[in-house]
């Protein structure tokens, strides 16, 4: 009948962690679930209790709460950090939180997991959806379990089999597996064989922000004509002793500094490295994302890279923060990705092979060298982010990809 208001749908959104947990993933998934609440949508949310960070201290949320036009559900699970026996456990608590949401308590049209906690999150979502008749929307981040045997996490040939084997199959039940890149999309192709899995490539958009109440930074600034600025975390995938080899390469050149910004298992070794070449360095720790993007906005740079072959399995988030910010982008990845080319293809920063300091130590003189040139780079670097990575472009997308025949507003 002309005029009648087409229903909502009735959507679960599940993470292992949701606003105002800590992990850029949560505030992430808090402005799709807003997107899809205003488009009228029935939308509840299963997670679990703060939090992501050991040594954050967040308030415990109630079990059951409205946020945002939402109903969020909250599974109290115990820390994990340090003890991988409980991480497992955790994921199977979740798994089960998961059926019972689903399946027994209330029936889903759409339901959306993420890859956290990897392989098991999905494959009970999957599950789920297949019981209650739901489609399964698959949002692969990153892609396992083949980031775990880069990791070493994997290593065991009989687990990998195993989780590769309940990936696949997660993979096969979802419509679409939604990834971060044309690179992800072909690695999930490459691995289905002959097994159709059908992908959606829907990058991300710079994290949220809540509003800062200082205009300062609470740390004090480089003097040094250019900063180069790392802001993320401190781990093992992001290869980040090469580029402490090319600050060392750099520590004469007195007008260059790198700002670390973030905490991880690396930062103290990465630290050390640094303090026994007498690379200009300089580590502030973790702080919030607002603070992060003053400190985008003022760097000369900012700096991501991936440990060779990662760039198949994901793609670093945290670029889009740089480029809405208008900061040029300096990447250390392979010259055939996607992050490379859509960095160099735009104009919004440069791009050097993985794993090469020299290389690297060069392309840092360029920028620090060419005011010119960088300026326009920032120009680029907003202009991209504005174009492809704004949180209306890619919100729009989800919620034509979540209710396609719904008109996205």
């Amino acid at each position: 009948m002309t005029g009648t208001k087409r229903p909502g749908q009735k959507i679960l959104a599940i993470h292992r962690y949701y606003w105002p947990d800590s992990p850029p993933y949560a505030s992430m998934l808090r402005a799709m679930v807003q997107r899809w609440v205003q488009d009228g949508h029935q939308v509840d949310v299963l997670s679990s209790q703060p939090s992501y960070k050991a040594e954050l201290e967040n308030e415990k949320q109630p079990g059951k709460e409205q946020v945002d036009g939402a109903t969020v559900y909250r599974l109290t699970l115990p820390s994990e950090a340090g003890r991988p026996l409980m991480r497992m456990v955790n994921a199977l608590r979740l798994g089960l939180g998961i059926l019972v949401r689903a399946v027994l308590r209330r029936r889903y049209d759409v339901i959306m997991v993420s890859t956290s906690p990897p392989v098991l999150a999905g494959w009970f979502t999957a599950l789920a959806a297949r019981l209650s008749g739901a489609r399964f929307v698959y949002h692969c981040m990153d892609i396992h379990p083949e980031i775990g045997r880069i990791s070493g996490e994997f290593r065991n040939p009989t687990v990998y089999r195993v989780l590769e084997r309940l990936d696949k199959w997660s993979c096969r039940q979802a419509n679409p597996v939604v990834v971060l890149s044309e690179d992800m999309a072909e690695s999930l192709t490459v691995r289905a064989s002959k097994e159709l899995t059908r992908t959606v490539v829907i990058n991300n958009f710079s994290l949220p922000a809540e509003p800062s109440s200082s205009a300062d930074l609470p740390f004090p600034w480089p003097e040094e004509a250019f900063v180069l600025l790392f802001a993320g975390n401190l781990g093992r995938f992001q290869g980040l002793g090469v580029l402490m080899d090319a600050m060392a390469l750099l520590r004469d050149h007195s007008e260059i500094r790198l700002l670390m910004m973030g905490e991880g298992t690396e930062r103290a070794a990465l630290e050390q490295r640094a303090a026994e070449t007498g690379a200009r360095v300089t580590f502030v720790g973790h702080h919030p994302v607002a603070v992060a993007k003053k400190a985008m906005k003022q760097a000369g740079a900012g700096f991501v890279s991936l440990v060779p072959e990662l760039y198949r399995f994901a793609y670093p988030s945290k670029t889009m923060t740089y480029l809405e910010q208008g900061c040029p982008v300096l990447v250390a990845v392979e010259p055939e990705s996607c992050l490379a080319r859509d960095i160099m293809g735009n104009g919004a920063g440069l791009a050097v092979q993985a794993g090469d300091a020299e290389k690297l130590a060069q392309a840092i003189v360029r920028l620090a060298d060419d005011r010119e040139g960088v300026r326009q780079m920032k120009e680029n670097a907003l202009a991209l982010a504005i174009l492809s990575y704004s949180p209306e472009v890619v919100l729009a997308r989800w919620a034509a990809l979540i209710d396609p025949e719904k008109k996205s507003r």
